[in-house]
């Protein structure tokens, strides 16, 4: 669980997990964790004016880590996709609610 940050799920229409990164604090919102197509995995893209300390970072790195074993385990099980899929979301979904 991050002491001073939250990520809330942004409603998104596309086939990716759209996030936003929260300030506990002052609850502004500072980025946005989303999928970026060319590179074919989730980043981190900052607002203007935020100032981030490392621990700060290896939270979003970490979030960001989570997101890619979820994608990857949702690929990875394709023929028996009901199960995988139940799995990994409830995996994510509870990491998510750790934040």
């Amino acid at each position: 669980m991050s002491k001073y940050l939250m990520f809330r799920e942004v409603p998104y229409k596309g086939k990716t997990k759209r996030f936003n990164i929260i300030s506990k604090s002052s609850a502004d919102i500072l980025g946005r964790i989303s999928w970026y197509s060319p590179w074919r995995q989730y980043c981190f893209t900052t607002f203007s004016d935020t100032v981030w300390n490392k621990d700060c970072l290896t939270t979003v790195e970490t979030f960001i880590k989570q997101l890619m074993n979820e994608r990857k385990i949702l690929s990875e099980g394709k023929e028996d996709k009901e199960t995988e899929d139940s799995e990994g979301q409830m995996m994510i979904d509870r990491e998510i609610e750790n934040y």
